[in-house]
């Protein structure tokens, strides 16, 4: 099993004193990417660089941090790998303990960026168990949620769900309700993986106070995902409210990702209630904003998602119209697969 949008992963790296946002992973229905699996991170720990005091070797190793953090701003992630894995070489010669942690999760990061799973699991194995040896319990939280969600990846639920309990106990332990927020909403995530529905909308309806009482952005993903919770149950008018509450938290954060999948949720709902017409105005504003943001990727399922609005609707031309359009961008991209696909599509519509 390979998730869909409404997994967490929640990275404390900054990584290292370049500050970037907080995020989240998509999941709940849709095979996640590794861009998915590396996306919307939450940066709130920094190594400390050096001051001058610490020495020659440390210096080189902040270098190499630096310049890894370029290399990846840049896109060349592999380049920002072999940086940091310099550094953590040289942090390790000094025994810099806190600062292998931090680098163990920047290397977690890039490696599911580039889909590299198996290294990215070993990465952030690492970086909990440092956080466990030097008892930095925020830090402990947040890699037991990064690992439960590649296990989750790797379709081993039942271990995933023992690594998000433990970041969920530590999280009410030390009283930190954004910690619990996230090991709620993934415990939700192992839940609806499952099919106990009721069970990830109960998850899902504890993390959801605890996340806007943190005023986490992170509170967009499980709403959606208590929306597709509701949906999967057939109660389309509870997941329509989930839906908007998402739409608007991620209009105002600027989360594309979690617009996106509230627009798609909210287009089945509205099926799923017999609205159609309200459906095709979710399928236009998503088009529209994925023209907006030059996201082929989300124009290709907008012109889907219409042309098959207007098929059922007995509007072959519209339909065909729609495909054709959408075969037109994945040209531009050379996506041979979806061309391949739409091409199929194409062919059965005009064959009736």
């Amino acid at each position: 099993m390979i998730l869909g949008g409404g997994s967490e992963m929640r990275w404390m790296v900054a990584p290292f004193a370049v500050g970037l946002g907080v995020a989240q992973l998509l999941a709940g229905g849709i095979a996640l990417t590794p861009v998915a699996i590396a996306s919307e991170l939450s940066d709130q720990l920094t190594i400390n660089l050096n001051n001058g005091t610490r020495g020659t070797a440390r210096t080189e190793a902040d270098r190499l941090i630096r310049l890894g953090n370029q290399q990846q701003r840049a896109g060349f992630v592999d380049k920002a790998i072999g940086s940091w894995l310099q550094a953590l070489e040289i942090y390790h010669d000094i025994k810099e303990v806190e600062a292998q942690g931090t680098t163990y999760e920047a290397l977690g990061k890039a490696y599911s960026q580039l889909g590299r799973f198996v290294e990215a699991e070993d990465a952030v194995r690492r970086s909990l168990a440092i956080a466990r040896d030097t008892k930095n319990f925020q830090n402990q939280i947040y890699a037991a949620n990064n690992l439960g969600t590649l296990l989750m990846q790797r379709s081993s639920a039942s271990e995933a769900q023992k690594t998000f309990a433990e970041g969920l106990k530590i999280a009410q332990d030390i009283n930190y309700p954004a910690g619990r927020g996230l090991s709620l909403s993934n415990l939700g995530l192992v839940a609806y993986s499952q099919g106990r529905y009721q069970d990830a909308i109960r998850y899902y309806e504890q993390a959801k106070p605890l996340r806007e009482q943190a005023s986490d952005p992170g509170a967009a993903n499980t709403l959606n995902n208590l929306g597709d919770a509701y949906r999967a149950i057939r109660d389309y008018r509870t997941a329509m409210v989930s839906y908007r509450q998402a739409l608007f938290i991620s209009e105002n954060s600027l989360d594309r990702p979690s617009q996106f999948r509230a627009l798609e949720g909210l287009t089945r709902a509205f099926y799923g209630l017999g609205q159609n017409s309200n459906a095709s105005e979710m399928l236009d504003r998503r088009l529209a904003l994925a023209l907006e943001q030059n996201d082929s990727r989300q124009v290709i399922a907008s012109l889907k998602g219409l042309a098959q609005f207007y098929q059922a609707k007995g509007d072959l031309t519209a339909a065909d119209s729609y495909y054709q359009q959408a075969f037109a961008v994945a040209q531009g991209i050379n996506d041979t697969q979806e061309q391949q696909g739409l091409l199929t599509q194409i062919g059965t519509l005009r064959s009736r």
